[in-house]
């Protein structure tokens, strides 16, 4: 008698458990639903680029330059930024460059390449003038040379980041930002 006691314990109790532990997920759930709490890392972050999400995409980017032209073919992303106003600053350039290349090989899997020029607008006479190109590849990018581009701010940039991202500074560009 004490054998059947024991089966039937353990049956119920093997019951009871499949019965409760859902009902104890779903009661989670709702609990990180209602405070609010959200997941800060996200596995899922990276995404592919396509002609269907192009547009959607570089619009979340925080960009403080407005977004000129863009064109995606294969794996190249070509990219223009607008310099329109004269309150910006070198800071300001960098920052977003670097903004275009984390985005281009951080958080996309299938960037291989990323053209991104700086173009200054001029709206009185509606021309536009290259200031800055810039031709990153996936295989000469680094996180660290990125965050050096970010975190460079008035000064000239070092050699190594000019070779590394090749990039090609006009006689504007000279000018205008680099005294």
């Amino acid at each position: 008698m004490n054998r059947w006691i024991v089966m039937g314990c353990t049956m119920l109790m093997c019951l009871g458990a499949v019965i409760f532990l859902p009902k104890l997920f779903s009661f989670q759930t709702s609990y990180v639903q209602l405070k609010g709490i959200i997941s800060v890392f996200d596995p899922h972050a990276s995404k592919t680029l396509s002609d269907d999400n192009l547009v959607d995409t570089l619009s979340s980017l925080p960009f403080t330059l407005p977004i000129s032209q863009v064109e995606w073919k294969k794996t190249t992303l070509s990219l223009d930024l607008k310099v329109v106003t004269s309150d910006s600053t070198i800071t300001d350039i960098y920052e977003n460059m670097a903004e275009a290349i984390s985005f281009s090989f951080e958080r996309t899997p299938n960037v291989n390449r990323l053209l991104l020029r700086l173009v200054a607008e001029d709206k009185w006479v509606n021309t536009r003038h290259l200031l800055l190109a810039a031709d990153v590849s996936r295989q000469a990018w680094s996180e660290e040379w990125t965050n050096e581009l970010r975190n460079n701010g008035e000064a000239p940039l070092p050699d190594h980041l000019k070779q590394t991202f090749r990039m090609t500074e006009t006689k504007l560009w000279l000018n205008q930002f680099n005294r």
